[in-house]
């Protein structure tokens, strides 16, 4: 098939960058032209055999054999582009590179409950708790305020940034970011992420800059997720200097001057959860990218965590 509009277009659908009308346009097409349909299985088994068998290796997790008679599976796609599922045999490198599915598999995703005011409706109007927060559940960090806003993305109150502040952790260090943090056990998950097959977090939220279209400096929004064992009531010892203690993290970052039209901006960070996970650092914030900068008019509102479980998909390398 000679067709490389079509095939921009799978690639642009298997990095999340397709817009919702392509989506449709790609739907329909796979509906009516079976060759697009086979392609597009192919390019959607060979890129989630490369990554299940990739991060097997990354957490040192030896890859199954799929044993006869056991089903096998495919991550969730809408009804229309599941129907393509097939088989396929890609080849890479050196290795051969296995893997089959089934369109009956499906996903589980639940929301994390121990994220606590998501949505800034439950805790009261003003500043946030100052400083790296202590105890799991509480939003903390630099000045921000709970404030209520015409056009909240959810209820009617959001976070509003106000200034950015220095690490206590960093004598002498820059006021960089306002960043507001919440602590979040994940004890509780343990059983749901200990099966079989994987697990990721994924933090999602909303940001919106309120300032006139063009106003300098322009402002970094960031959503960030950092997983931890053991004790979460120490870290702000020495935070952040103990990043590196991380067994996994996300992040997802967005670049904004002002809006003609202020519009709230969905980030989205998803990290694994490997073994031995015990919370998670959320770290929401806005940073002015010329310092010193007084932040105006920015807000975040309508955080969520949610954890998705899906079992392997069955790969086999064969040198």
């Amino acid at each position: 098939m000679n067709d490389p509009e079509f095939f921009e277009t799978l690639a642009r659908y298997q990095d999340g960058s397709l817009a919702p009308e392509m989506v449709e346009a790609l739907e329909s097409a796979l509906r009516e032209d079976p060759e697009r349909r086979r392609h597009f299985a192919e390019w959607q088994l060979r890129s989630m055999a490369l990554h299940d068998h990739f991060r097997q290796e990354a957490f040192r997790v030896p890859a199954a054999t799929p044993a006869r008679g056991r089903k096998t599976t495919w991550p969730p796609l809408r009804p229309a582009l599941a129907a393509a599922a097939g088989l396929v045999i890609g080849l890479f490198g050196a290795s051969v590179v296995w893997a089959i599915s089934t369109p009956d598999w499906t996903a589980t995703a639940s929301r994390v409950t121990g994220l606590g005011d998501a949505g800034f409706e439950e805790g009261k109007a003003g500043l946030i708790e100052p400083g790296f927060p202590r105890t799991t559940g509480r939003w903390a960090g630099d000045e921000a305020a709970l404030v209520d806003l015409e056009g909240a993305s959810e209820g009617g109150c959001v976070l509003q940034f106000v200034s950015p502040g220095a690490d206590v952790a960093v004598p002498g260090g820059p006021a960089i970011s306002c960043d507001v943090f919440q602590l979040v056990d994940l004890r509780s998950l343990r059983a749901a992420a200990a099966g079989e097959g994987e697990a990721m977090l994924e933090l999602l939220a909303k940001f919106r800059d309120g300032r006139a279209a063009g106003t300098q400096p322009s402002v970094t929004f960031m959503a960030q997720i950092f997983l931890f064992s053991g004790d979460p009531a120490t870290l702000h010892q020495a935070w952040p200097n103990n990043l590196g203690e991380a067994l996994a993290s996300g992040a997802a970052f967005v670049h904004t001057m002002g809006e003609t039209k202020p519009a709230w901006r969905r980030l989205g960070a998803k990290c694994l959860v490997p073994p031995g996970a015990d919370f998670a650092v959320i770290q929401i914030a806005a940073r002015p990218n010329l310092r010193p900068a007084k932040l105006e008019g920015l807000f975040a509102d309508e955080i969520s965590l949610t954890l998705t479980t899906r079992p392997d998909l069955p790969v086999r390398v064969v040198d």
